[in-house]
């Protein structure tokens, strides 16, 4: 597709929330207005800052463990974050042509779902859960972001520590501005990087319900009610028959339309979902050392609260993708569970397409190489733990 998204367009966009949130932050461009361009502007700015800021206290402070892994935890979180954006910014048009496309794919099935009034109810029932999980989500980080912001000023309140990385550099003369901007730059980062995740959470929450929808479409496939005359129930065999076929042919139609679509989904999300990834186990781990080996009690209670962050990125990938998966191995399952037996041959040769299709693991990966799935979170933290421990053996000496 070609159209670029507009403000109006997104209104009525099963991502709505998802978009507008990346336009408040300067992210997705919803027409030209120099209203974004302002807000582009800080938010490119806020993260050239935060990187000079990240790599500049990394530079200063290298040798000391502990205070290192600190600062290297949140220089790549806020890495993670400018690289994500970086990413969405140089490819707008990808996100457009997906949101665009995807709105086509939900519209797809909407007159088979107006017959079957269970239908519109899953429907609905998955762009109310995908605006909840992307409002929740966002509220929390949100949270985090304030324990990090007010954190220094509780605990040691005479020592004008800055919430993220201090400034070995500086006299002190421009803290109050430091930490302004500092809160300011981790704000827009983190909601970017965590709005850009849940934007993908929510479209394979809306995927894998078109591919339920359309698992029950072909279970409802019937032959039409029994009769006792030879002649009316050729009559009604010859014409259900033809309904059942064309239905059918509906449904081959629908499920190509979707793996059309997830190849796209595939190639959009690939680049974001393995920055993620290769991130979070990093992430993870120093998060862990922190908790476990450091003296200051603030940073310990923000490193503690802090975990839940990147684990749960990486979980949202994996969770979300997983059920991409088994309703897509469903489809195989409830295609065999119509009444086909007594159906034509064409209806059954059109039947071998969906099934031979379906059986086919849909499964996206990060990267192109690493599969999302529930299994591949379980490794990544299997990973974390095991940079932790090395870091622990590199402490004790």
């Amino acid at each position: 597709m070609e159209d670029k998204l507009s403000w109006t367009f997104s209104g009525n966009s099963a991502l709505k929330l998802n978009i507008r949130h990346l336009w408040l932050l300067g992210t997705w461009k919803l027409g030209e207005s120099r209203l974004f361009k302002m807000q582009s502007t800080v938010a490119f700015g806020l993260s050239i800052w935060s990187t000079v800021e990240c790599v500049l206290a990394v530079y200063f402070i290298w040798g000391d463990l502990e205070q290192t892994t600190l600062v290297l935890l949140i220089t790549f979180t806020c890495g993670a974050g400018v690289v994500k954006m970086f990413i969405f910014v140089t490819t707008g048009r990808r996100y457009d042509s997906l949101t665009l496309r995807l709105d086509a794919l939900l519209s797809l099935q909407t007159g088979p779902c107006s017959e079957d009034p269970a239908l519109p109810a899953i429907a609905d029932w998955s762009r109310r859960k995908a605006s909840r999980l992307t409002m929740g989500l966002l509220l929390f980080m949100l949270s985090q972001s304030m324990v990090w912001y007010f954190v220094p000023l509780i605990a040691h309140p005479e020592e004008r520590s800055l919430p993220f990385v201090q400034h070995p550099w500086d006299d002190g003369g421009l803290f109050g501005l430091a930490y302004g901007v500092q809160c300011l730059s981790a704000a827009y980062v983190s909601q970017i990087s965590f709005g850009v995740d849940c934007l993908f959470a929510a479209v394979m929450i809306l995927v894998a319900t078109q591919l339920e929808i359309l698992g029950q479409r072909l279970v409802n496939l019937r032959n039409g009610r029994r009769v006792a005359g030879r002649r009316e129930k050729e009559q009604l065999a010859r014409k259900t028959g033809e309904s059942m076929y064309d239905d059918l042919r509906l449904c081959v139609e629908t499920h190509q339309e979707i793996l059309r679509f997830m190849t796209q989904l595939q190639d959009t999300m690939s680049p974001m979902a393995m920055t993620q990834f290769a991130v979070s186990v990093v992430i993870v781990c120093m998060a862990l050392f922190q908790a476990t080996f450091s003296e200051d009690i603030s940073a310990v209670l923000k490193c503690v609260l802090f975990l839940p962050i990147p684990t749960g990125q990486v979980y949202l990938y994996c969770w979300a993708a997983n059920n991409v998966t088994e309703q897509a191995e469903a489809v195989s399952a409830a295609a065999y569970s119509c009444n086909w037996v007594d159906a034509s041959e064409r209806f059954k040769q059109s039947m071998r397409i969906i099934l031979s299709r379906s059986q086919k693991p849909l499964v996206l990966r990060a990267g192109r190489l690493y599969p999302i799935n529930r299994e591949a979170f379980l490794s990544l933290v299997n990973a974390s733990y095991s940079y932790y421990t090395l870091l622990s053996q590199m402490n004790d000496r």
